[in-house]
C-alpha cells in the first residue's frame, strides 16, 4: 500500500512539469527557418521591397518580394546578404518572402589597372568561400577588424584582358591601419562586362590566403 502511495505522490509531482511544457510557446520561425543569400536589391513597389535571387553558375533568376521595405541607407542595385524564408514552397520565377533581415555587403564591379600585379595591395584575408551567381562573383571570408575605412576590390589585370584567361586580384588595403582580431565578411562582384566577351574562357582570381595558402589564384570557366 505505502508503494503505491509513493507512486501517485510522484506522478502528481510530476503532472505540473507536464502541463508546464505543454503550454511552452513555439519557437519564433526567423530563428530556426530560414535562408541566407546575397541577393541584389531592386528597390520599392507598392507592396514592398523586391530582390533578385540568383543560384550558382547560370540559374535563372529568380524574383523575390517582400512585405517590408529596407533601411534608406541600401542602395538599388547594390548586393545585400538577406536572411529570409519564402511564403510557400512552390518553386517559381516570382516568390512571396518573409525578410529577417537584410544588411549591405562589399558591393562593386571588376575594375581593372596596368600596374604590375605584385605592386597591388594585397593584405591577407581567411577566405571561406568563393563562387559565381550569373554574372557575380561571391566572397565570404574573414578580414582584420580596424574600425576604419579599407579597399576591398576585385581588380583585373589590363595586361590580360585580351586573353582567353584574365588574371584578377583581391585587392585588400587597409591603409595603414593595423589590424585586430578576423571579423567576418561578404562581398560581391559584378563581372558581367567580362563574362560577356566571346573569347572569354576563364576568371583567373588570385587571392593572398592565410587559410589555403598553398592555392594561389581559383579559376572561373565560362
Amino acid at each position: 500500500m505505502t508503494r503505491w502511495c509513493h507512486m501517485i505522490l510522484l506522478l502528481l509531482a510530476c503532472l505540473p512539469a507536464l502541463v508546464s511544457c505543454d503550454k511552452q510557446e513555439e519557437i519564433n520561425r526567423a530563428y530556426t527557418d530560414y535562408r541566407y543569400d546575397i541577393v541584389t536589391y531592386l528597390g520599392r513597389n507598392d507592396r514592398g521591397a523586391v530582390f533578385e535571387y540568383l543560384g550558382r553558375d547560370d540559374s535563372i533568376a529568380v524574383k523575390l518580394q517582400s512585405q517590408t521595405n529596407v533601411n534608406e541607407d541600401i542602395k538599388t542595385n547594390h548586393r545585400v546578404l538577406l536572411r529570409y524564408n519564402f511564403v510557400d514552397l512552390v518553386p517559381a520565377d516570382s516568390r512571396d518572402i518573409e525578410v529577417y533581415s537584410c544588411n549591405s555587403i562589399f558591393s562593386d564591379s571588376l575594375r581593372q589597372t596596368q600596374a604590375a600585379p605584385d605592386s597591388l595591395p594585397r593584405h591577407a584575408v581567411k577566405l571561406r568561400s568563393l563562387w559565381r551567381t550569373g554574372e557575380f562573383i561571391n566572397l565570404f571570408c574573414q578580414l582584420e577588424y580596424t574600425n576604419k575605412a579599407r579597399t576591398l576590390m576585385l581588380v583585373a589585370d589590363g595586361k590580360t584582358l585580351e586573353n582567353d584567361t584574365v588574371d584578377c586580384y583581391l585587392v585588400h588595403d587597409l591603409r595603414g591601419e593595423q589590424g585586430t582580431f578576423w571579423r567576418d565578411c561578404y562581398a560581391s562582384f559584378n563581372v558581367g562586362a567580362l563574362w560577356k566577351r566571346s573569347y572569354f574562357k576563364c576568371l583567373r582570381i588570385h587571392v593572398n590566403d592565410v587559410t589555403y595558402p598553398n592555392t594561389l589564384f581559383y579559376d572561373f570557366n565560362k
